[in-house]
C-alpha cells in the first residue's frame, strides 16, 4: 500500500503567519474589489499571465515557488476563485472562497505555467477550521503519481481511483469521504512537476452552508 507523504512546506502553510506592511484602508479596497472580479471570471481561464494571476491581481507581484505569500498554484472550489485578505496589515496564505458551497464541492488546481509548467503530482490535506456542530474533519488526498491534471475539476469527497484517501484520525484509506457539514474547511495542497524539479503549495478555505445539497 502506497504511503501518503505531505511535504514540510504544506504543514507549514496551516501556520504561517504574516508580517507584511500596513496599507491603506483605500488601498485594501481597491486591492478587494479587483480580486472579487477576478473570482466572478474563475471559470478555466485560457491561460493565466503576469498579469492576469491570482496573486498579482491581489496586489502582492508575481508568483513564487519560495514565498508563501505569493503563490503559484490556486485551488478554485465549484470554480469559484478565492481573495486574499489582510489581518491587521499581516498578509493571510488562505485564498479565500467568499460564496458558500454545498457538501459535495468539486475543486480544481491551476498552476502558473511559466514557473511550474504542467504538474502532475498532487496531495492535500483537508481540515475543518470551523464546524457548527463541533465536528472534526482530517483527510490526506494524494493523485498516483503522474496522473494528476490542472485544470480538470474533481470531486472532493470522490476523487476517483487515481487518488488514494487517508482518515488521518484512524489512518484508515477510503473510497471515498462523507458529505461535509455546515463549517469552514481548510485545504492545504502541493502540486509537483517531477519533470522540472519544481512545486508549489496551495492554501485554501472555503464554507459549507446549511441547508445546501448542491
Amino acid at each position: 500500500m502506497r504511503t501518503l507523504r505531505i511535504s514540510a512546506t504544506l504543514i507549514a502553510g496551516l501556520v504561517i503567519i504574516g508580517t507584511g506592511c500596513h496599507r491603506s484602508e483605500r488601498q485594501k479596497t481597491e486591492r478587494h474589489d479587483r480580486q472579487k472580479q477576478a473570482a466572478k471570471t474563475a471559470a478555466r481561464p485560457a491561460a493565466l499571465t503576469a498579469e492576469n494571476n491570482p496573486t498579482a491581481v491581489a496586489g502582492r507581484g508575481q508568483p513564487s515557488l519560495e514565498d508563501g505569500y505569493r503563490p503559484a498554484a490556486w485551488i478554485y472550489i465549484n470554480d469559484q476563485g478565492g481573495t486574499f485578505l489582510e489581518r491587521e496589515g499581516n498578509p493571510q496564505v488562505q485564498w479565500i472562497i467568499e460564496k458558500p458551497v454545498g457538501p459535495s464541492p468539486t475543486f480544481r488546481v491551476e498552476g502558473y505555467e511559466p514557473l511550474l509548467g504542467r504538474p502532475k503530482d498532487f496531495n492535500c490535506l483537508i481540515d475543518t477550521l470551523e464546524a457548527k456542530d463541533g465536528s472534526k474533519v482530517a483527510y490526506a488526498v494524494a493523485a498516483n503519481p503522474g496522473t494528476f491534471e490542472v485544470g480538470r475539476a474533481y470531486s472532493l469527497l470522490q476523487p476517483g481511483n487515481n487518488f488514494v484517501i487517508r482518515n488521518r484520525a484512524t489512518g484508515d484509506v477510503l473510497t471515498e469521504i462523507a458529505s461535509l457539514g455546515p463549517g469552514t474547511y481548510l485545504i492545504v495542497a502541493g502540486v509537483k512537476n517531477l519533470e522540472m524539479g519544481r512545486e508549489a503549495l496551495a492554501v485554501t478555505s472555503f464554507t459549507v452552508a446549511e441547508n445546501s445539497t448542491k
